[in-house]
């Protein structure tokens, strides 16, 4: 009877049984269902990844996504949020059962919890089960614009909404966009592609077409051909100039932006089919090159890519580095900051290096780093795979051997220098690496023709802060110059280059026959006593040193220096005899130095070219200068008075291009600008305590080649005669290559007038006393040369003015002055000077420029009142 009763009980509660077992699963095997959940999350979120990955491949080839794809993607990002939140609440729900697990705080909280566990791992299961398979995408109609997703950036917001607005102008139908290899073009131009997604309405296709070197056509036509989905067996069939016309006629008839990356040589838009831009026809094309000239040649606007600045610099590599990284010690942080200003802002330099310290967890680690960026920086492998390499091709871009070789010779120079035009020309010279067979000034023309190269790609960069025409180039480009100067590598001790090292002696070197250039500039050298045998050393810098002693070995074993720059070693008193070994030396630069005689052994040096004895005003004698007969540039200046019998030497050297003389002395001065050959070779002229009230100082014969011109405690009644000012043409006339002025306790000058017959004047300093100067330009003087349509701009040029301490000053000019290359301006202690004829458009950038004045003037020119 009791198995009777018992099945039947068994029967009627055996659904109720099942139910509940079914029920309790999600409970008992939450921590599984969770476990295979993320399991097969992660499996989902790869493959999504990778259809991702494809679709963005196929999409690129001009092809059409198929609609299940995207509806399958669209499946999986719908239940990836469900998902992550079941996942990261499970620790607070595992947490909530007790007992092993048998057991919950809250019963059916868990329950509920569990069982959307375990239907959503069902749904992930069956959306992976659904993705669809055979061919993601067919040819189709070409999308508008494909989003070119970029990792976020730091730093280019500015940048790329002055790119924006300058591209939207209606007037701008091409935009380049030029900079250093490594600035970040490539990704300002991939953010401007992806910036026309809020434009889409307004342009019918964005096209995105890498170029890189050696220009191939037909290979942009296939990237565009793609993008128009005009690529099919019928396209392959037709010719360069077939594939033209087919792309021309189809964006004739669309509003268009072509984006092309990487140009090396100037693209001919129409040889490819793309019509040109036009405010017509409202189509764009942007570019981005390394090249300012091929930007020049496109016949574009263009703008600049510039380095980061210091703050989003540091923002940039600290995200690179990692916070974890740089909070384990302060001297890190320290550290990293040092090597963060190294990379001077340079993103390209900023990532990988940044990427590479991220791991280097000890002080150590990171002095280390820092020593070898600042003496072989391709010791890092990254640097010079990921850097290095990267801008070699610029180098290649060369193409030229001189101007490769011109650029090699910047690695003696320290970093972050400004280094004058002439003087790197000069050395280019001596070294031999510029040879018009001894015509100096055609050499020099040539060498100002190699530095444009060079800034206009973007190797050397024209420094504005500086008032004569310099370059400076960045410190990341220069490591770059020292690795293609040592053979990319192979010849390491070919250049030695340890400046601004902190070094008290010369460095060791494993072979000095290796050695064919050193520079061991701005150091703490105080003697030097070795004896190396150097056969093949042409260049030696040692300038800014503190050189006391050279012994005399030293210079017995280096029969090829051509250059010896010994400059700003300031307790340097002698020089050894044996400087006469020396034989093939051709550049002696000892400016600066206290030398108190010349080595007699000197004159043996008769292949000297450029001598400069500048600022040496402990000689007492330079009398060997008469046998230096095949001189070219003479520098004497700042340094001791020229005298008659000194003029009667200089003339001896039949060579001289260039000379640079001090004067104390009317009739030594008269002498000299009466020998027409010599007068027309000076580049520098001091005047001190000269007298000459009676007529003007005759520099006529010196006008074309003069640079500066220094007058100070003197007497003068002006520098050109006074019926030169009526003058309707001022070509003859002009001061083409004055660039600075400084007159100081100057008396008997009633105004500077003749200072706007120097166009390229870029320094002014003007110190009183100087009772009778009440006009700097007068008016009445030059209204013969700048009348109405006069070619003249006064001081367009002009980077500095000091004009201080003249009490009778009343007027600077009459008119206003635009004063565009204004960086520094200081007007002090004039009193009855009340007003400044500055322009407005100086004013709109006053923000740029560093500016000194009494406080009533100061007031004047924030408000703007001067130029009335």
């Amino acid at each position: 009877m009791w198995n009777v009763v018992s099945s039947v009980l068994s029967f009627c509660f055996q659904p109720a049984r099942n139910l509940f077992l079914e029920q309790t699963k999600y409970i008992l095997k939450l921590e599984d269902h969770l476990e295979a959940l993320e399991e097969v999350s992660l499996s989902l979120t790869a493959v999504k990844d990778d259809l991702q990955n494809q679709i963005e491949m196929e999409e690129r080839k001009g092809l059409r996504v198929l609609k299940e794809f995207n509806d399958w993607l669209s499946k999986v990002e719908a239940i990836q949020p469900k998902v992550t939140k079941l996942l990261e609440d499970s620790t607070a729900e595992i947490d909530r059962l007790s007992m092993c697990g048998y057991c919950s705080s809250n019963l059916f909280l868990t329950y509920c919890y569990g069982k959307d566990v375990f239907a959503t791992l069902e749904r992930v299961k069956s959306i992976m089960s659904s993705k669809p398979s055979g061919d993601v995408a067919r040819m189709g109609p070409p999308p508008g614009i494909v989003k070119i997703n970029t990792q976020p950036t730091v730093g280019l917001e500015k940048m790329l909404d002055a790119t924006w607005s300058r591209l939207m102008d209606k007037e701008v139908g091409i935009l380049g966009l030029y900079g250093m290899g490594g600035i970040g073009k490539t990704t300002l131009l991939k953010q401007i592609n992806d910036k026309f997604l809020e434009k889409k309405n307004e342009f019918g296709v964005v096209i995105f077409v890498v170029v890189s070197q050696n220009l191939q056509v037909e290979k942009i036509q296939k990237e565009i051909g793609k993008r128009l989905g005009l690529c099919d067996e019928e396209w392959e069939k037709k010719d360069q100039n077939e594939k033209a016309t087919c792309i021309k006629d189809v964006l004739t008839s669309k509003r268009f932006v072509m984006l092309l990356d990487d140009i090396w040589e100037k693209v001919k838009l129409e040889e490819i089919g793309i019509p040109f831009p036009s405010r017509e026809n409202g189509s764009k094309v942007v570019f981005t090159t390394r090249s300012q000239k091929v930007s020049g040649r496109m016949g574009t606007d263009d703008l600049e890519v510039k380095q980061l600045d210091p703050e989003n610099s540091w923002e940039l590599f600290r995200q690179k580095v990692r916070a974890n990284t740089l909070e384990r010690d302060p001297k890190i942080l320290e550290l990293a900051k040092q090597i963060c200003e190294k990379c001077q802002g340079l993103p390209l330099a900023l990532n990988v290096i940044g990427e590479t310290m991220a791991c280097k967890t000890s002080v150590p680690e990171w002095q280390d780093a820092i020593d070898i960026l600042n003496t072989n920086a391709t010791s890092f492998p990254e640097v010079k795979d990921e850097i290095l390499k990267v801008l070699k091709l610029s180098y290649d871009d060369l193409k030229d051997d001189t101007v490769q070789q011109c650029f090699q010779y910047w690695a003696l120079i320290p970093e972050d220098e400004q280094v004058g035009k002439n003087t790197l020309v000069h050395h280019w010279i001596s070294e031999g690496i510029i040879n018009g067979g001894g015509d100096r000034e055609r050499d020099i023309n040539h060498g100002h023709s190699i530095i444009g190269i060079l800034v206009s790609a973007c190797l050397l960069m024209p420094d504005d802060t500086f008032p004569l025409e310099a370059v400076t180039m960045h410190d990341v480009i220069r490591q770059m110059a020292l690795w293609a100067a040592s053979n990319f590598g192979e010849e390491e001790e070919k250049v030695i280059a340890k400046t601004g090292a902190g070094l008290q002696q010369m460095p060791e070197v494993r072979n000095w026959n290796a050695v064919r250039r050193m520079s061991l500039a701005k150091n703490k050298i105080q003697n030097i006593s070795i004896s190396p045998v150097c056969p093949n050393l042409t260049t030696l810098l040692l300038y800014e040193n503190n050189l006391v002693n050279i012994s005399g070995e030293f210079f017995l074993s280096m029969p090829k220096l051509v250059i010896l720059d010994l400059s700003d070693n300031k307790k340097l008193t002698k020089l050894p005899e044996e400087v006469s070994n020396l034989v093939s030396l051709r550049h002696l630069d000892l400016l600066r130095t206290s030398l108190e005689n010349l080595p007699v052994g000197l004159e043996k040096l008769i292949q000297l070219r450029y001598f400069d004895l500048s600022g040496v005003q402990t000689l007492e004698s330079i009398s060997v200068i008469s046998s230096l007969v095949n001189i070219e540039m003479l520098f004497l200046h700042e340094a001791f008075f020229l005298s008659l019998e000194l003029i009667e030497d200089i003339k001896l050297l039949r060579n001289l291009k260039g000379l640079g003389v001090t004067i104390n002395n009317m009739v030594v001065l008269e002498r000299l600008l009466s020998i027409p050959k010599l007068a027309s070779c000076i580049l520098y002229i001091t005047l001190e305590g000269i007298v000459a009230k009676d007529g003007p100082l005759q520099f006529e014969a010196a006008m074309a080649s003069l640079n500066s011109i220094v007058i100070r405690e003197s007497s003068i009644s002006d520098i050109v005669e006074h019926t030169r000012y009526g003058c309707r043409s001022t070509s003859a006339i002009s001061f083409q290559n004055l660039s600075l002025v400084s007159f100081s306790g100057v008396s008997g000058i009633q105004d500077l007038s003749w200072l706007i017959f120097a166009p390229n004047l870029t320094i002014v300093f003007v110190d009183g006393p100087s009772p009778e100067l009440q006009e700097i330009v007068s008016s009445e003087k030059v209204s013969g040369v700048l009348h109405k349509g006069s070619s003249i701009v006064p001081f367009r040029k002009l980077h500095t003015i000091s004009i201080v301490n003249l009490e009778e000053l009343k007027s600077i000019y009459s008119k206003l002055l635009e004063l565009p290359s204004l960086k520094y301006m200081k007007i002090q202690n004039c009193p009855k000077l009340k007003k400044f004829p500055i322009s407005t458009k100086v004013l709109d950038f006053i923000q740029r420029v560093d500016i000194f004045a009494d406080e009533e003037l100061w007031e004047k020119l924030e408000d703007g009142t001067t130029e009335d």
